[in-house]
């Protein structure tokens, strides 16, 4: 997806750069939950520092600039400190997709700024991709389906019968999700939900915008 904009350096270039740092702050934003919630395990193995080496999995880079959506290691825990049936290892995973939800704000924000200044058309245009990679990171994230954060939170919190439809699914790999990840967009789902995030926070920062009279 990234790839498409090979003949604009500038959008391939910033929008890459964007969603590489976004992988790594996925990372460190689930470690600062942790840490949050007792668990000290991603802090300990270096997760809560700027480490393109300890996050990335060259795998999931890959994807991102191929498919437009990659992948981190995965974060460290600890699930004996967190008490109270997973929910709390739960919350852990979820963080991630919010984080990503973080970056497409500031992104759009950056793009409806730059925008409004009058800044050149390929750097407004790298901050909207950048946004909405961003948002479709945090789409796809809550689906439980590994090696996504909604399969890890599952695991914690879910049932019986959902742990085993997603380690049922575990089985298949990175096939299987690519299998999946195309199953949600070819049936329209992941865009619905995409959508939905796109306006609530769209229409926060053209709010924001419109009170302050930019």
């Amino acid at each position: 997806m990234l790839l498409n904009y090979f003949n604009d350096p500038t959008i391939l270039v910033v929008a890459s750069l964007i969603m590489v740092m976004a992988l790594i702050f996925h990372n460190m934003f689930q470690t600062w939950v942790a840490k949050r919630l007792g668990d000290l395990t991603p802090t300990y193995q270096g997760f809560g520092h700027f480490d393109p080496k300890t996050h990335l999995e060259p795998m999931g880079v890959f994807f991102l600039l191929l498919l437009g959506f990659g992948w981190t290691r995965q974060v460290p825990v600890n699930s004996r400190n967190y008490p109270g049936r997973g929910r709390r290892e739960a919350l852990v995973w979820y963080a991630g997709p919010v984080a990503f939800l973080l970056v497409a704000t500031v992104s759009w924000f950056l793009t409806v700024l730059f925008a409004t200044l009058g800044a050149g058309s390929s750097l407004v245009s790298a901050f909207a991709v950048a946004g909405n990679v961003a948002i479709l990171h945090a789409v796809i994230h809550l689906f439980p389906v590994f090696p996504l954060d909604g399969a890890r939170a599952a695991l914690a919190w879910g049932s019986p019968q959902v742990r085993r439809l997603v380690q049922q699914l575990a089985q298949f790999g990175v096939l299987g999700f690519i299998v999946i990840f195309f199953l949600l967009s070819a049936t329209g789902i992941t865009g619905a939900i995409t959508r939905l995030f796109q306006g609530l926070i769209l229409g926060g920062i053209q709010l924001i915008f419109r009170v302050f009279g930019a």
